[in-house]
């Protein structure tokens, strides 16, 4: 006569199942914070990249056309035809500025537009300046009827003045020098210690 087993049953039991739920909590509570650091060091580089490209595209196009190239701020910068908000836009155009008046008049050739930063990115530029950078025709930025042009942009997010790592600060400082060529900070001594006064 056979004897007949019972079937084991297969899964886990109630401890197994408790010790992987701690575990996966673990990994997930270092996991996170690590990965939104991640992606806002991202959002922070991609901001101040685009404005770096924008800054360079103004001051090629001023030497390649041989004409006054401003990039301003803008509120409508995504309109059909859009206009320089000296006073605070977030966005920002790219155009050639025939009289280099800092203001898209009629005839001037819009070259660039661009959204704002991602949100939650700040953008502050010197105390004194209107929002706009304008080149002349050999490439050296000058400045506009409009007044003092930018020459120091910071970029800041809710991190604030945060060490990233490495002694990396968590925003950025880009500085327009004298010959037009930008230059990005990312140190946090940098970042903290320039004109516009640090995040």
């Amino acid at each position: 006569m056979r004897t007949r087993h019972p079937a084991r049953q297969g899964g886990y039991n109630l401890l197994e199942l408790m010790v992987t739920l701690v575990i996966a909590s673990m990994v997930l509570g270092i996991g996170i914070p690590s990965f939104t650091q991640f992606l806002a060091n991202n959002r922070m580089a991609a901001a101040a990249n685009d404005l770096v490209t924008s800054i360079h595209t103004a001051r090629t196009e001023a030497v390649k056309r041989r004409q006054p190239v401003t990039l301003c701020a803008s509120s409508n910068w995504s309109d059909a035809a859009p206009a320089c908000d000296l006073a605070g836009g977030t966005g920002w155009i790219v155009f050639i500025d025939a009289n280099a008046d800092a203001s898209v008049d009629a005839g001037d050739a819009v070259v660039q537009t661009h959204a704002p930063p991602a949100q939650g990115i700040n953008l502050a530029v010197d105390a004194a300046a209107a929002r706009y950078i304008q080149f002349g025709a050999n490439g050296f930025p000058q400045q506009a009827a409009a007044g003092p042009a930018i020459t120091n942009i910071q970029l800041c997010d809710e991190r604030g003045n945060a060490d990233t790592g490495g002694g990396i600060a968590a925003g950025r400082w880009i500085q327009i020098g004298p010959t037009g060529r930008p230059q990005t900070y990312r140190m946090q001594g940098e970042v903290q210690g320039n004109p516009v006064g640090g995040c």
